[in-house]
Parts: structure tokens; C-alpha cells; sequence
């Protein structure tokens, strides 16, 4: 259908069937039966023939001042439907964890814009639960988030960027907050700050099969934190236990001791989902900065030996 609309726009622009068809490049009776088979879609003329030429109907002009916005919006679309299918966008629409911007994120965008200078990125600062409903409408891109990216790998293109330990943060005073390393079983008797599943979808579930499997016991969760900050201070006031993944461990917070978990398999992972379709361009430079970056800082946090906290610490 598109192409006897297009063609009806040329012969009123015209005012010939002769001239349009030639501006067209096909003969003049093709042409008129591309004007017959639109007419008989609508059910009424469109044209008035004469010897002189055509002139429009009220109905033909009606449909000619619609018609021209419509297939220029379509004709937009699908150009922006094309870049997309090549890899190729003006824009890049990032939904991202906040604690891991500065260190993963920074030096990967700074990448894609040495690249792509023209290219406009969009930064959303976003829970994984809402990266992950976001990502699903069509709002963002790219996820740089959790292990609950994992959830996405049926719908999307996933990958893990970093695998790396954990940690358990505990009131500063604790008598375990002085040791080195701990194992999951010496956590049994604490009490440990939940996740909402809105934001951190399937976390307190990993937690509690992590701590069943590998520690011996099954977690008392009493309260859940709406944020890290509301987490950590939870822990500080209320003598819990949070865990948390390695790359927080020079988190500002006050009141709070930060030891690692010896267990192998206490693991957490940084990961990316994207929307399916050819990967290249922006996204691409994106994609090889994130892994990259994960792959440098992973090897700095190795060398690196985790900064106690104490209460006298200040954010």
C-alpha cells in the first residue's frame, strides 16, 4: 500500500499522470492502476481526469495533507529502525549501578566518546530492578548491573564483566569485625539486613541459598534496606550483618568493618545486558570499555588489601 500512497503525493505534486510517472521512472498506465487500486481501497475518487490533465478531489486533498506527515514519520522510523538493526544510533541510553559508575562506568564512556564525539549518551542512574523493567520497555540500552543481569539472558544479550568476592560489613565493634577473613558458618548467630525484591530481584534468594549450601544455617533477614546507605547504617545501629560485593570495600561509611569472605564460593558478579540486534558502533566501544575497565580494576583490587573501617570513619 505504501507504494501507491507515494505515488498519489507525486501526481498531486504534479498535477499529470504523465510527468509523475516519468518523475517516477514507470509508465504511465502502471501508474494509473496504482491510482485505481487506491481508490478502490477508500472507496471513492481521488482524481478527476480531463484532457488538460488531473485535478484533486476534496477527498484526494484531504488525504494528501494527512498523508505527507504520516509517511514522513514512518519513513524516520524505519531510518532509525535501520541504524539500529547496523549497530548504529545517535544515542546511547545507559541504565547504571551508582557504586560502580566512577570506577567501571567513567573509563568506558570516556572511551565511546574519544570514538563517537557526536554521539549523545543518556546516563540513568537505576536499582537493578529497574534497569531490568526498563531495559524490557525499551528505555534504556544497556544495563550495567548485578548478578541479577542474569535474569535478562533469555531476552537480551548478557555477559558477566567480573567475578569477584565478597564481603561481610559489620559493626565496628563486633568481635569479628577484628579479623582478617571469615567463613560464612562464624555469621550464624547474626541477624542480616534483607533486599526489597523490586529493586535487587532474586538477591535475598542467592544470599540464603549461598549461606544454606556453604555455611550451614539459614539467614534471619529482620529488616530490609531501601538503599546501601540505609543497609550500611543498619549494620552500624542495629548489629547486623550485610553482605556485599568486593568492589564496595572503599565505600565512605561510618561505624562499619568490611572483612572478606574466605569461602570460594562466595562470588558476586558484575554484569551487562543489551538489547538484542547487531552490536557495533557506540555500544560496541561501550561494551569493549566495560570489559576493559573490569579487567584493570580487577587486577588492581587483587593487589590491594581491603581498608578496615572503624566508628570514627567519616563519609
Amino acid at each position: 500500500m505504501l507504494a501507491p500512497l507515494r505515488s498519489f503525493l507525486v501526481i498531486v505534486q504534479e498535477s499529470s499522470l504523465h510527468r509523475a510517472a516519468a518523475a517516477l521512472r514507470i509508465s504511465q498506465p502502471a501508474l494509473s492502476r496504482q491510482v485505481q487500486a487506491l481508490e478502490a481501497e477508500l472507496g471513492g475518487r481521488l482524481l478527476e481526469r480531463s484532457t488538460s490533465g488531473v485535478s484533486v478531489t476534496a477527498a484526494g486533498r484531504a488525504l494528501a495533507v494527512r498523508l505527507r506527515p504520516l509517511l514522513e514519520d514512518y519513513d524516520g522510523m524505519m531510518a532509525a529502525a535501520r541504524r539500529l538493526a547496523r549497530g548504529e544510533s545517535e544515542q546511547l541510553r545507559i541504565g547504571y549501578l551508582a557504586s560502580v559508575a566512577r570506577e567501571y562506568l567513567e573509563p568506558a564512556l570516556a572511551q565511546v566518546r574519544r570514538e563517537f564525539p557526536k554521539v549523545k549518551i543518556k546516563l540513568m542512574d537505576l536499582s537493578p530492578g529497574e534497569q531490568i523493567a526498563a531495559l524490557r520497555r525499551g528505555e534504556i540500552d544497556v544495563a550495567l548491573t548485578g548478578q541479577e543481569g542474569a535474569l535478562l539472558q533469555r531476552d537480551f544479550y548478557w555477559r558477566t564483566l567480573a567475578t569477584m568476592p565478597v564481603l561481610a560489613v559489620l559493626p565496628a565493634d563486633h568481635a569479628l569485625a577484628k579479623r582478617k577473613q571469615l567463613k560464612l558458618s562464624e555469621l550464624r548467630d547474626l541477624p542480616f539486613v534483607g533486599s526489597p525484591e523490586s529493586d535487587l530481584p532474586g538477591r535475598q534468594r542467592w544470599l540464603t541459598q549461598l549461606l544454606r549450601k556453604h555455611g550451614g544455617f539459614r539467614p534471619h533477614f529482620f529488616q530490609e534496606a531501601t538503599s546501601l546507605s540505609d543497609g550500611l547504617l543498619l549494620v552500624a545501629n542495629e548489629g547486623a550483618v550485610a553482605i556485599l560485593p568486593d568492589y564496595l570495600r572503599d565505600y565512605p561509611a561510618v561505624g562499619v568493618a568490611m572483612v572478606p569472605i574466605s569461602d570460594a564460593a562466595a562470588r558476586w558478579d558484575l554484569s551487562v545486558a543489551w538489547q538484542r540486534g547487531r552490536t557495533g558502533g557506540p555500544l560496541q566501544a561501550l561494551l569493549d570499555g566495560l570489559a576493559n575497565t573490569a579487567r584493570s580494576v580487577c587486577a588492581r583490587r587483587e593487589a590491594k588489601p581491603v581498608r578496615r573501617r572503624s566508628a570514627r570513619t567519616s563519609a
